[in-house]
């Protein structure tokens, strides 16, 4: 959310008068009517992309399950305007990451995605690493993936809801068709 100077001024001012007791108008501490703050992109994923299962290729079995994992939240926060025409947006994703019985050590890196799409259109994409320590005896960790920022065209009040901020695991073939079957997609 973006703070105008003059509202950031006016409510220190406000503060110091309180304080202090002392009088002081503040029918001049009134945000620009013409600046309005922007609105902040949204942070998800998708339903077929947020599930990793990955197995060891001998199969499917539970005894074959190296890794899985589900991006639980995507978060994201805006900086506000930078300069007239951008926006600053930061996000990361929160994952749930379970070692399988078939996982050769306690460390494992978790490939993932990262793309902005404006109206629909993808237009900025990074693929991202996410290494993993399994401390000993624990088998499923919380995950907070690195905070990513972002610096989006837009408008003066316009821009944040037109972008969308996707996190998804970087998934095979098959594994995003496992992902369909289960969930009923085609």
């Amino acid at each position: 959310m973006r703070v105008s100077t003059s509202v950031f001024f006016c409510g220190r001012a406000a503060a110091l008068a309180l304080i202090l007791a002392l009088p002081l108008g503040l029918g001049a501490c009134q945000a620009d009517p013409d600046e309005k703050a922007p609105q902040c992109p949204l942070a998800r994923t998708t339903p077929d992309a947020k599930i990793l299962t990955r197995y060891n290729g001998r199969g499917t079995d539970l005894t074959d399950l190296v890794l899985s994992a589900e991006i639980v939240d995507a978060k994201g926060s805006c900086r506000g305007m930078l300069g007239h025409n951008n926006i600053g947006a930061t996000a990361h994703a929160e994952m749930i990451v379970t070692r399988g019985p078939a996982a050769q050590g306690r460390d494992a890196d978790l490939r993932y995605n990262v793309a902005v799409t404006y109206k629909g259109a993808i237009i900025d994409h990074r693929e991202l690493t996410q290494h993993i320590t399994f401390p000993v005896n624990v088998d499923t960790v919380h995950v907070t993936g690195q905070e990513r920022y972002f610096n989006l065209p837009a408008k003066r009040g316009l821009g944040g809801p037109d972008y969308t901020i996707y996190f998804v695991f970087a998934l095979t073939p098959d594994e995003l068709a496992a992902n369909r079957r289960t969930l009923g997609l085609k």
